[in-house]
C-alpha cells in the first residue's frame, strides 16, 4: 500500500510540474452576450452571423457586429529554479527528521518468525503407573 501511495504522489507531482510549465490560449466566441463556443489552443467556432457589408454606388456601410472574440493567454513558467540555498537550521531539521524517520520509528514490514511445531519426547514408561497416582 505504501509503494502504491508513493507512485501516485510521484505521478501527481510530475503532472503538476508539466502543467506549471505549459502555456496555452483559450478562445471564446460570444454572440449577443451568450458564450457560443470555447476552444483551447485553436480558433473558436463562429456562430455564422458575420458582419454584413452593404455596398452601394456612393457609399459602403458596415453594420455593427453583435459577436465578440475573446482570447485569453495563460502563460506558464519559463524557467524553473534549479538550486536553492538552504540555511543551517533547515539542514539540521532535515537531518533530524530523516534520522528519526529511519532509525526511531518502527517499521511494519518486519518478517514474522516461523516456529516449527513442538514435538514432545516419546513416552517410554507410563509415569502415572510408576508413581501410582490415579484420578478418580
Amino acid at each position: 500500500m505504501q509503494k502504491f501511495l508513493k507512485h501516485i504522489s510521484a505521478f501527481a507531482l510530475a503532472i503538476l510540474v508539466l502543467f506549471s510549465t505549459f502555456s496555452f490560449t483559450i478562445n471564446e466566441h460570444i454572440c449577443g452576450g451568450v458564450k457560443v463556443s470555447v476552444a483551447i489552443g485553436i480558433e473558436a467556432e463562429n456562430c455564422g452571423m458575420e458582419i454584413e457589408t452593404i455596398v452601394s454606388d456612393e457609399t459602403t456601410m458596415q453594420q455593427a457586429s453583435c459577436c465578440d472574440d475573446v482570447t485569453t493567454l495563460i502563460q506558464g513558467q519559463d524557467e524553473l529554479p534549479t538550486q536553492q540555498d538552504v540555511d543551517l537550521t533547515t539542514q539540521t531539521f532535515i537531518k533530524a527528521f530523516v534520522h528519526s524517520y529511519i532509525f526511531v520509528l518502527p517499521t511494519t514490514d518486519q518478517e514474522k518468525a516461523v516456529y516449527t511445531p513442538y514435538v514432545p519426547p516419546p513416552l517410554i514408561q507410563d509415569i502415572q503407573l510408576l508413581d501410582e497416582t490415579f484420578l478418580i
